[in-house]
């Protein structure tokens, strides 16, 4: 994956930060969960009837942009996703199904053939055409395209046919039509972009697109207006709202007394301090569904601390996962303790994954005496090199904070001193892409997540040993080796072979310590129904499944 890409996977949930932060000397005074997230939910009940407006707040503010190339964080994935069409469509469960292509095949492992439907208009009225398609998807070559790590193995993309699309691979890549249901694969109107050129995107150029909603308005700092689509050409996501306003509000407290009043019908990524309030609330309900974010330690630097497996592994033995989730996130919240979260296993492969996580030495979700003695003598090796370490958090996020906090703990109990370093939003996010911003830091506490149920979507930023997120400077040749193969593979079985016996590497140098697998959290006020209730809602038009009860 490219820095530019990486780096805003990483931040996405990150940069919704709040302004209201708990300190973090410690946990007193956090209250214990009394949430059960229960069965966790890809939808809610399906919409019954239309709405004439629908107030929702965006995840994570005010987007920087709606151009489908340079979106990167949740807010302008969700907007982009309900203006603009994708040549797959993503489902709740996380399947794949039809979009913007009826249908494709693979004559052979190096050829794609999508087909595209004969029906779909943009919003001006003017037919969708495979010119359109090849101009979209070759925007995403450009370097600083945020899904350019998707196209690396691309050698054409040509239209061969009024509507027909063939891509060409350098080698074979299993990877690339799963992203064709992301924004990855978004396709705008060829004209219109090349018109509005810089401006694309923009609030003053806006985009022109195929999707349920229209652009209706885009009023900087404030919000942004959507209006329906009515000759939408999938009934399935024919906007229910005539009109949707999505506004910026990031800040806890305002936001969590918007949803209990009223004032805003309901949001996506809902903060995990924000639940007691809106489950005890009468005016709505919360929905927890599945999803592909995980909240992981990262070690930053190839010297020092950071790049000693001993202390990566003493720090990851100490944490009480169970308490993390039970405490801090409120039941919203599984133990992980693999760097290839269980949700972004293949679903096909599953059980292959399953039995390889439970054959390895990994940790336990709660610390037991043995543990925290193996952590300790860990740490004694390093003696005559330990200093406090430095872990990095973005400042205002009270989920990342709290967390913190129990790590300082943790790390105290097995004779490291952590010191948490709250940094501004533009330093957090400046970071991941420039190294002079990682000077005097040994660690940062991130939510990470893939865009589809794929181990190769996410794991070789961090195990690759040119991965964008591999700052320690981890290197194994059969560990490379075996991704690439992988990534050649089609059968999931076998690509599943290939991703655990490099897992059994990478998690032997505890690269990473992951700490918990994130459920999405959905809230909707009670006249309102229909939204998906999973992470996938980000690469789908969910708003338009909104509607009233």
């Amino acid at each position: 994956m490219t820095g530019r890409a990486a780096w805003r996977r990483l931040l996405a949930t990150a940069a919704s930060a709040t302004a209201l932060a708990l300190g973090v000397s410690g946990c007193t005074g956090l209250p214990a969960a009394t949430l059960d997230s229960g069965l966790l939910r890809t939808t809610s009940d399906p919409a019954r009837g239309q709405l004439s407006s629908l107030v929702w707040d965006l995840p994570t503010g005010e987007p920087t942009t709606l151009d489908y190339q340079q979106a990167g964080d949740s807010s302008p994935y969700l907007v982009v996703s309900n203006l603009c069409d994708s040549l797959l469509r993503l489902n709740p469960d996380y399947s794949t199904s039809p979009g913007l292509a009826r249908s494709w095949d693979q004559p052979n492992p190096r050829t794609l053939v999508l087909r595209l439907r004969d029906d779909v208009r943009f919003w001006d009225g003017t037919a969708l055409t495979s010119a359109d398609v090849v101009y979209s998807l070759k925007r995403q070559l450009a370097p600083s395209a945020v899904a350019n790590s998707f196209f690396v193995n691309v050698s054409s993309i040509e239209a061969t046919g009024t509507h027909t699309v063939t891509v060409r691979f350098s080698k074979p890549d299993e990877l690339f039509l799963k992203e064709l249901a992301t924004t990855a694969g978004t396709v705008v109107q060829a004209r219109y972009a090349r018109r509005a050129g810089k401006k694309f995107g923009t609030a003053a150029g806006g985009v022109m697109c195929s999707g349920p909603f229209e652009l209706a308005k885009w009023t900087s700092g404030a919000s942004i207006e959507l209006k329906a689509n009515p000759h939408y050409w999938d009934p399935a996501y024919r906007a229910h709202a005539n009109k949707v306003t999505l506004l910026f509000v990031t800040d806890t407290t305002a936001l969590t007394q918007a949803l209990a009043s009223g004032a805003i019908a309901g949001a996506f990524e809902v903060p995990n301090s924000a639940l007691p309030t809106l489950k005890g609330s009468a005016s709505g309900q919360l929905y927890f569904g599945p999803s592909l974010k995980s909240l992981q330690i990262i070690p930053v630097q190839p010297t020092g601390l950071a790049a000693q497996p001993d202390i990566r592994r003493a720090l990851s033995l100490a944490v009480d996962r169970q308490e993390l989730a039970r405490t801090v996130y409120r039941g919203a919240a599984v133990p992980s303790t693999t760097v290839l979260p269980e949700t972004g296993w293949d679903p096909e492969a599953k059980a292959a994954y399953k039995a390889a996580a439970a054959s390895m030495p990994l940790v336990h979700t709660a610390p037991t005496a043995a543990d925290l003695k193996e952590a300790r003598a860990l740490v004694a090796k390093h003696r005559d090199e330990l200093r406090p370490a430095v872990l990095a958090v973005q400042a205002g996020s009270q989920d990342l904070l709290n967390t913190a906090a129990v790590l300082q703990q943790a790390a105290e109990s097995i004779g490291i001193k952590l010191t948490v370093r709250q940094l501004p939003a533009l330093q957090f996010s400046s970071m991941f892409y420039d190294p002079t911003y990682r000077k005097g830091l040994d660690f940062v506490l991130a939510e990470t997540f893939l865009d589809v149920p794929d181990p190769l979507d996410w794991i070789p930023n961090v195990a690759l040993s040119e991965g964008f997120f591999n700052w320690t400077g981890f290197s194994d040749p059969v560990v490379d080796s075996a991704l690439a193969k992988a990534q050649q593979t089609a059968v999931a079985r076998a690509r599943a072979a290939l991703i655990i016996s490099a897992q059994r590497r990478w998690e032997a140098k505890t690269l990473a310590a992951p700490l918990l697998s994130l459920h999405e959290v959905t809230y909707m006020n009670n006249g309102i129904t229909g939204a998906p209730t999973s992470f996938a809602y980000l690469f789908s038009p969910s708003l338009a499944r909104i509607g009233s009860r």
